[in-house]
């Protein structure tokens, strides 16, 4: 027992904020019963194209026709072969959680090693871990960003490489996503560039540790490979990209999360969520440049040159590469720059660690801002409240058993705003639905359902034909649905979810289903 209580202890004087990594689900629980998810995209998409792959590993090997009018295959669906996506078998909850945790913790001990390095004060070194995981929300996508500040350790502090180091790359490299991984050696590079480490050793390690990286991602991501070059042509050969002029203003207020200032809405789901990051941007990185220390000073400055480059050069012209393989994917490695930020700052300026620990707790709180608020705060208190952003309130499965056992096996069409990914979600067959691949004849197919709503509406318009990931039956005006019902029931839905009522003479009401919102089930007649 004293032996328990004297290791316990010495955990936490090297370990003090581990603890604090779970802080955010407790709070949640606490709230709503519930975790909570910032991002309603994981639950209208990447959630969901978990769920199939885990029906398909259960033995359902049609489980990929469900949406799109079973136009897409398996192989077409991202993380297929990543080990850590065979968790899905048991429960889509259960594994989304799971591996959420886990990334926060491997984030953790990772920035932990690394931090090591820089400073001998493990107040300051669990802090700025603790920072880091809290700041990872990219579970989904793998453990690539979890992992990378380990990889930086490796290549600007061990001269060796072992058997170990090499099987903690192959594991990162299997569960990550061929998207972002080109990034893997850039920001490896910049490192080597700012702390003034480049010599035959480190670039030797750098290669190798590259090497199988990259093979091994390209092994994890083969079925995305052999889909660009076997299949298509796909949707996204179509997709138009809106060029621009640079505008520095705009690519710097983006990049430290100040784009607020210029939304004509103050108050909005994009500032709760950016709330952490403006105090972040507010405290720690003007002082950066006072801090002394030439190698952080360097990385920032690197950081921000390629920052500008993208901003001037990608986005002001339209390059066939970029429908495919978005350059911004960067995005996910900027939280491991900032909390390198952070760690150097609270260096400096110890008396900044008590901000810094109300920094850290707004990132792990943060999910709740706007759930919170339309439960309790009274400007945006809204009524028959539902949390969106929790698997059961955004997925209603009683409301929607209900249906499936109505229409079975056939398929659906869902009126925007309906995400018809929610139908998927509980067994029913859809026409419509959310995926980054899918065959183009399909989303030409599809246009002659909302045709005359798109006419209508530019907006929705260039949603689709523009882009076009989302397939949705889009409708602008509710008492004037201008959907073209025949077409759908021609190309296989027999039925119409809507959140309002229709009155169409190709509609037949079969159901109203209350709940906390409430769904019309029609009959296409």
């Amino acid at each position: 027992m004293f032996q328990n209580t004297k290791n316990l202890n010495k955990f936490f004087k090297y370990h003090f904020f581990f603890f604090f990594l779970f802080i955010g689900y407790f709070t949640s629980y606490l709230i709503f019963g519930s975790f909570t998810l910032f991002y309603i995209d994981r639950l209208d998409n990447e959630i969901v194209w978990n769920h199939i792959l885990g029906n398909f590993y259960r033995g359902e090997y049609g489980a990929v026709e469900i949406f799109l009018n079973g136009e897409t295959k398996i192989y077409w669906l991202r993380r297929l072969f990543h080990p850590f996506s065979l968790l899905y078998v048991f429960n889509t909850e259960f594994a989304y959680w799971f591996l959420d945790i886990f990334s926060k913790i491997v984030s953790y001990l990772s920035f932990y090693i690394l931090a090591k390095k820089f400073t001998k004060n493990y107040f300051i070194i669990s802090l700025s871990a603790c920072l880091f995981a809290s700041m990872n929300v990219y579970s989904v996508y793998g453990i690539l960003i979890a992992a990378f500040p380990y990889f930086v350790y490796l290549i600007l502090f061990k001269v060796n490489l072992n058997l170990k180091h090499y099987l903690i790359t192959v594991l990162a490299a299997l569960n990550s996503e061929i998207v972002h991984s080109p990034y893997f050696f850039i920001f490896l590079v910049i490192f080597l560039i700012s702390f003034n480490s480049i010599t035959k050793r480190k670039l030797k390690n750098l290669f190798f540790i590259s090497v199988v990286f990259y093979l091994f991602v390209l092994i994890s991501n083969s079925n995305i490979l052999y889909a660009f070059i076997f299949d298509g042509p796909f949707h996204r050969e179509e997709i138009e990209k809106v060029v621009q002029d640079f505008n520095f203003k705009k690519a710097i207020s983006n990049l430290f999360y100040l784009h607020f200032l210029w939304r004509e809405q103050f108050f909005t789901y994009g500032l709760a969520q950016d709330i952490p990051y403006i105090f972040y941007t507010i405290l720690f990185l003007p002082l950066v440049f006072f801090s002394k220390n030439k190698e952080i000073i360097k990385l920032v400055l690197i950081c921000l040159l390629l920052w500008i480059l993208y901003h001037s050069l990608l986005i002001h012209y339209d390059l066939f590469i970029t429908r495919f393989w978005n350059p911004g994917y960067y995005f996910i490695f900027s939280i491991f720059i900032y909390s390198c930020i952070f760690l150097f700052v609270l260096k400096a300026y110890k008396k900044l660690i008590p901000l810094s620990i109300c920094l850290m707790l707004l990132f792990q709180i943060n999910s709740n801002f706007v759930p919170f608020a339309k439960k309790y705060v009274k400007p945006f208190k809204v009524e028959n409240f539902r949390n969106y952003y929790t698997f059961d309130d955004y997925y209603l499965r009683k409301s929607y058993s209900k249906i499936k056992n109505i229409v079975g096996d056939e398929k659906v069409i869902s009126l925007w705003n309906v995400d018809p990914m929610v139908a998927v979600m509980n067994g029913i067959y859809t026409l419509d639905g959310e995926h980054n691949l899918y065959p183009l004849a399909y989303k030409k197919k599809f246009y002659k359902i909302i045709k005359n709503e798109l006419e209508s509406n530019s907006e929705f318009r260039d949603y689709y034909l523009k882009w076009g990931h989302r397939v949705y039956a889009f409708v602008s005006d509710p008492e004037n649905v201008k959907i073209d019902f025949l077409e759908a029931k021609r190309q296989g839905a027999n039925f119409v979810i809507s959140k309002y009522l229709v009155e169409n003479i190709n509609l037949k009401k079969i159901t109203e289903i209350k709940g906390v919102e409430t769904l019309y089930l029609y009959k296409i007649i």
